[in-house]
């Protein structure tokens, strides 16, 4: 009914206001708001009271703090399924671009307990992690207990170490499931898992992997096995190896970045997953709006061959340290080498990032990583600005709701089945978290560019996480850490 006031009957012992009296902690006036799953695309008023929204309403609101907000667009707060940044700077980086839930799902972390417990109470943003198949299969492999856990101290061991290319041993690998369990019941979103970066995972042990997954009805967030454009050993393969797995163990499989991996066969690997969904398998993947990636000279990336694979030369690797392009000798000497062989590879075009974001099926997610200076990679900085101002108002690649969509209702619905606390979340509704951005459409972009990532992005006005502004007339509240733990229903 136009004028009425939508009102959300909050839990209780949370007493709240009703009617066009109530007087509400923030009222939002004037701002375009936009609710991916209403199909809401209107000028309301937005009333929060606490961590929920109160009210989205064409009537007059009254709150104790009242803001303008007209030319703003408001809509849910974005949720980032694939970022491994875990310090406090970059958080403010993600907060001026929208995010304002983080979760560390593709490689994730064992124990899982630790690493909620060392966050809380000190976070910008709502957080979570999966439980890590790699990090776990490291753990066994170094015949677990304090020796494992010893091992695990060095967050790159399991990445870098010798057993990288060998399986578990025998005698170790009975506790490979129970100990994916023992993190879900910790409260881990799903199972993390490296594959391609541990050549020595078998079939069978990731078969064994997505078991767990469909056992439990949650879902593995997969590196896949190869990035390649030639067989054998192609990206082809490891999708077919996900779908496969997934229909076998009736598990949700989301595939990483699937940008990064197939290259200028993403959108055929895209259409290989619609077709297995149309028959009842649930698999799903993302991408961020970059043409490169970020890799690791003296990885497995860079087996001899690898230019075929990625379709790439060595023109088009980026050093993190210089920020140039390499040339051959430069190559050679960080492959044998022993100093910082990060690159950023660019190996996608503009034409497989909009044939990407304009399929249904795609969601948007970061691949963040921690900024450690200008040559680190802008998706850290800059991705869901980047979406909105380049691949919506310049381009016109998607429009402003079904970016918003990818964004924020899209990640919080393949999570939701086993994540109570999304349910919440990437709506602009009464009852929902209090988890919103209100940006101005005329000036949102993504400042960080390759070169120069260490830069916030532009127009995002007020982004509010649990109720609470972390961003506040477009300027950084320094001392808000507002954000809680997300767990998945298995925690105990």
């Amino acid at each position: 009914m136009a004028g009425a006031v939508l009102a959300f009957g909050f839990p209780t012992g949370f007493a709240v206001a009703q009617g066009d009296d109530a007087v509400h902690d923030i009222v939002y006036i004037g701002a375009r708001a936009i609710d991916p799953e209403t199909g809401l695309d209107g000028v309301r008023n937005i009333a929060v009271d606490g961590d929920r929204i109160a009210a989205v309403s064409e009537a007059p609101l009254k709150g104790r703090r009242t803001i303008d907000a007209r030319r703003l667009i408001a809509a849910p707060g974005f949720i980032d399924l694939h970022s491994h940044a875990t310090n406090d700077e970059t958080a403010a980086f993600e907060a001026k671009d929208g995010v304002t839930t983080r979760l560390e799902l593709e490689i994730g972390t064992y124990p899982v307990a630790n690493w909620y417990d060392a966050k809380q109470g000190r976070e910008r943003l709502n957080y979570g992690t999966s439980v890590g198949h790699t990090a776990i299969r490291y753990f066994l492999q170094k015949g677990g207990g304090a020796a494992g856990l010893a091992a695990l101290e060095d967050e790159m061991a399991a990445f870098t170490a010798d057993e990288i290319n060998r399986p578990i041993p025998d005698a170790q690998y009975a506790r490979l499931s129970p100990l994916l369990e023992e993190g879900l019941r910790d409260g881990a979103i799903g199972i993390g898992s490296g594959t391609q970066y541990a050549p020595g995972i078998t079939h069978k042990e990731m078969l064994d992997v997505t078991r767990v997954a469909g056992k439990t009805k949650s879902c593995v967030f997969t590196h896949v096995r190869y990035g390649s454009l030639i067989e054998p050993d192609s990206t082809l393969e490891s999708v077919q190896e996900s779908i496969a797995n997934a229909a076998i163990t009736n598990a949700c499989v989301h595939v990483v970045h699937i940008n990064s991996m197939a290259m200028s066969d993403a959108p055929l690997m895209v259409r290989l997953m619609r077709a297995a969904r149309e028959r009842g398998i649930d698999i799903s993947t993302e991408t961020y709006p970059w043409d490169g990636s970020v890799d690791a000279i003296r990885s497995v990336i860079f087996e001899p061959g690898w230019e075929k694979r990625w379709g790439v030369t060595v023109g088009d690797l980026q050093s993190r340290v210089t920020g140039k392009r390499l040339t051959q000798a430069e190559f050679d000497a960080l492959r044998s080498g022993t100093g910082d062989d990060g690159v950023i590879m660019h190996m996608n075009s503009e034409e497989t990032i909009g044939a990407l974001l304009r399929d249904p099926l795609v969601l948007v997610a970061s691949d963040a990583g921690n900024i450690e200076g200008p040559n680190s990679h802008p998706r850290s900085a800059g991705t869901f600005a980047r979406v909105l101002g380049h691949y919506v108002r310049d381009t016109q690649v998607l429009g402003w709701s079904e970016a918003i969509r990818k964004m924020s209702l899209m990640p919080a619905q393949r999570l939701e089945s086993f994540v109570p606390a999304m349910r919440r979340k990437g709506r602009l509704q009464p009852g929902a978290d209090a988890d919103i951005v209100l940006f101005d459409p005329r000036t949102v972009g993504a400042k960080a560019v390759y070169g120069d990532a260490a830069r916030y992005s532009e127009g995002f006005r007020y982004v509010l996480v649990n109720g609470v502004h972390v961003v506040d007339g477009g300027a950084l509240v320094p001392d808000a850490r507002p954000g809680r733990p997300v767990y998945s229903e298995f925690k105990q």
